[in-house]
């Protein structure tokens, strides 16, 4: 009962004001691979409610050590007389898993990551006629440094966690209507909680079905809210929420 329970809240959560957000950097969301030995692998796929596709594979070359590759992409048509949000981008890193018994793991990432985005809104409401709304238009390629760790519990059907991702992300471009906007790096907080379902025993128990809340957000945000306006849609905190299945290729198996 407390699963369905536990569900329903977070699915309330993820539809909570702060979709609204205009920014134009969405991150991935930080990872919790569930491997315990070397020569496991974890690949997972997940679609956002804001419209937008992750994948991740992870490896582990040897006990203890974990390599990561993801991307993420909202694909969007770039119309300058239309309101879009487009965004692409990969990361990579690698990392420690530690099983501290059959159910508890913990572990951590460090990497590196690229992307680019473009993004068009009208301030005031997609549907304003007021001839004095604003549009905004802002263009950015960025990259980062984050380091990460998690800790999950691993039930008979159900898996729970937690993760933390800090990353350090930097603009080598970064325009609103084609002119340069005055931040070159922001430091963001990125916690995640996620819930996995699956079933040893059935069918399919190398698959997980799994449901991802994450919030990002900067540290200094409140001290821009009077700032320009570009300055403060750039550092509003986000909510991420994702819908995912998560496959272990190592427990395929054959049957009768």
């Amino acid at each position: 009962m407390y699963r369905f329970l536990l569900t329903r809240i977070l699915l309330h959560l993820a539809s909570a004001g702060l979709l609204a957000s205009c920014s134009i950097y969405t991150p991935l969301q930080p990872s919790a691979p569930m491997l315990r030995d070397k020569g496991q692998t974890e690949v997972a796929g997940s679609v956002f409610l804001a419209k937008r596709l992750e994948g991740s594979v992870t490896y582990s070359p040897a006990r203890h050590v974990l390599v990561r590759a993801a991307g993420g992409l909202r694909p969007g048509k770039v119309d300058t007389t239309q309101l879009y949000f487009r965004l692409r981008q990969l990361e990579v890193s690698a990392g420690t898993y530690w099983p501290l018994s059959e159910q508890w793991l913990v572990g951590g990432l460090g990497g590196y990551g690229r992307g680019s985005s473009s993004r068009r809104y009208d301030d005031g409401g997609f549907e304003s006629l007021d001839d004095s709304v604003t549009t905004y238009q802002y263009e950015a390629r960025f990259h980062k440094l984050f380091g990460e760790v998690f800790a999950a519990y691993e039930g008979e059907r159900t898996t729970m966690g937690l993760a933390y991702r800090l990353s350090q992300v930097q603009f080598p471009r970064l325009t609103n209507n084609g002119l340069p906007i005055n931040l070159r790096r922001m430091t963001r907080s990125e916690p995640m909680f996620f819930v996995r379902y699956w079933d040893r025993a059935g069918l399919f128990p190398w698959a997980q079905l799994q449901l991802a809340v994450s919030v990002s957000w900067s540290a200094d945000y409140s001290k821009q809210v009077f700032y320009e306006r570009p300055i403060k849609d750039l550092k509003e905190p986000q909510l991420l929420t994702s819908l995912g299945l998560v496959i272990y290729p190592h427990r395929f198996k054959k049957r009768d």
